[in-house]
C-alpha cells in the first residue's frame, strides 16, 4: 500500500524549529519534525508496516520553510505574510499538492484535522479517482468553516469519539470508523532529569495544551479557577497575547513541543487534564491525547471525567477524575501530599498504556480499514 500525507505545519512548530536549528544546526526538516513528533510517529509506524510512504508538509510554495529558515525570522515572517496575503503563494502550492500526489500514485491520500487543504483541490484529486482519508480528532462544532466543507470529501473518515452526528450533520456523507488516540512509548516515556532541568520545568501542577476562548473556553475557566485558589501550577501552550488580563499570564511558560514537553511532565507532581469544548455524547468514547502522554510518561492525571474514563483507565487505581471545580481542588491538595498513592496509580497507568494504548494498535486498525474500503491487497 501507498500513502501520500499532506499537512501545513503550524507556525508555532516552525518557530520553534527555527531556534533550535539555529542553535544546533543539522537538518531543518529533522528540527520540524522533532517539534511536531505526530508525524515522526506517523513516519514510523507507516515504516513498520510495510507502507510506502510519503510526507508534504509544507506551508508555502514560493518559500517553503528549508528555504525560510536561512532568512531571519522577522523578516521570513513578513514575507511569509506578505506571500499568503496575496493568495497567490498557497493557491500555486496547492496545485503542486496535487502534481505530487498524481506523480506519487498512492492507493491513499491521507490528511490530519486542519492541514488547510482547499476544497478545490479535493475535488479535483476525487476527479482523477483518488481515496481520501481523514483523521479527525476534533468535534464539527469546534471545526474551522473550511474543516466542515472539505467532510464530504473523504472517502474514510477516522474519530477519535463518538463524533459521527456532528460530522453527519456537517456534510460528512461516507464511512466513519473509531479509532482512539494512542501514544508512542518511544516519545512518551519517564525521563531522568538533571536538577537545572527539574527547577526548569518542575511544578505541583502540569497543564499542557490550548487555553484560547474558541475550542478551550471550558477548561480556561476551570484553569484560572484552580490559580485564583492558589495552585501552583505552570501552564504550557498557546500565544502569549491569549492570555493578556488573565492570571493565567503568571503561569504561562511559552509554548514546548518533543522531548521539552516530555520533561515538563515527567517534573510536575500531577498531570491536569481537560478535554476541547464538546457536545453532549460526544465523548461517550474515546479520550484525548495527552491521557495517554500522561501516562506513557508515568505521570500522575487528574482528568475532569467524560463518561469513556473507564474504556481506557480504571478509576482510582490508573486514574483520577474530578466533576467539579471543588473536587478538582480537594483532590489537588490531597495528591500532593500523598505521593505514594499517586506514585502508584501513576506506575499502573504506566502499564495499562504499554498493553493497550500504544500507536501501533491504533494505525493496525486504520491500516486495515483502508485496506477494506478500497480493496488494498
Amino acid at each position: 500500500m501507498k500513502i501520500f500525507q499532506y499537512h501545513k505545519v503550524d507556525r508555532g512548530y516552525y518557530e520553534d524549529a527555527y531556534q533550535s536549528w539555529r542553535r544546533t544546526g543539522g537538518s531543518f526538516l529533522d528540527h520540524l519534525l522533532d517539534k511536531q513528533v505526530g508525524f515522526r510517529i506517523t513516519q514510523r509506524e507507516m515504516t513498520r508496516a510495510g507502507i510506502v510512504y510519503q510526507l508534504d508538509i509544507r506551508s508555502s510554495l514560493l518559500l517553503p520553510q528549508q528555504v525560510r529558515c536561512y532568512l531571519p525570522l522577522p523578516i521570513a515572517k513578513l514575507l511569509r505574510g506578505g506571500l499568503w496575503v496575496t493568495k497567490l503563494d498557497p493557491w500555486l502550492l496547492q496545485q503542486d499538492i496535487i502534481r505530487r500526489i498524481n506523480a506519487f500514485n498512492p492507493d491513499v491520500v491521507f490528511f490530519s484535522m486542519g492541514s488547510s487543504v482547499w476544497e478545490s483541490t479535493l475535488q479535483k484529486l476525487k476527479e482523477s479517482g483518488r481515496h481520501l482519508t481523514l483523521f479527525c480528532d476534533l468535534p464539527a462544532k469546534t471545526m474551522m468553516e473550511r474543516d466542515r466543507r472539505n467532510l464530504p470529501y473523504f472517502d474514510i473518515i477516522f474519530e477519535v469519539a463518538n463524533l459521527s452526528k456532528g460530522l453527519r450533520t456537517a456534510g460528512a456523507t461516507h464511512r466513519i470508523e473509531y479509532v482512539p488516540i494512542g501514544f508512542d512509548p518511544m516519545v512518551h516515556r519517564p525521563l531522568a532529569l538533571t536538577q537545572a532541568e527539574r527547577e526548569q520545568y518542575g511544578s505541583d501542577v502540569c497543564f499542557i495544551g490550548g487555553l484560547g476562548t474558541r475550542y478551550h473556553s471550558e477548561r480556561r475557566e476551570w484553569v484560572e479557577y484552580a490559580i485564583e485558589q492558589g495552585v501552583n501550577m505552570k501552564i504550557w501552550g498557546g500565544y502569549r497575547e491569549h492570555f493578556v488580563g488573565s492570571p493565567i499570564l503568571n503561569h504561562w511558560h511559552g509554548q514546548i513541543w518533543g522531548d521539552e514537553q516530555v520533561k515538563a511532565l515527567c517534573a510536575t507532581k500531577i498531570g491536569i487534564n481537560f478535554h476541547v469544548n464538546h457536545e453532549p455524547g460526544e465523548l461517550d468514547k474515546g479520550i484525548n491525547s495527552r491521557a495517554f502522554e500522561l501516562a506513557g510518561c508515568g505521570v500522575f492525571q487528574l482528568l475532569r471525567r467524560v463518561p469513556s474514563v473507564n474504556e481506557f483507565f480504571e478509576e482510582g487505581k490508573e486514574i483520577v477524575c474530578f466533576d467539579t471545580r471543588e473536587e478538582m481542588l480537594d483532590k489537588i491538595k490531597y495528591y500532593l501530599k500523598h505521593e505514594t498513592e499517586r506514585t502508584k496509580i501513576a506506575s499502573a497507568s504506566r502499564r495499562r498504556a504499554l498493553r493497550d494504548h500504544v500507536w501501533s494498535k491504533r494505525f493496525d486498525s486504520m491500516f486495515a480499514g483502508m485496506r477494506q474500503a478500497f480493496d488494498l491487497a
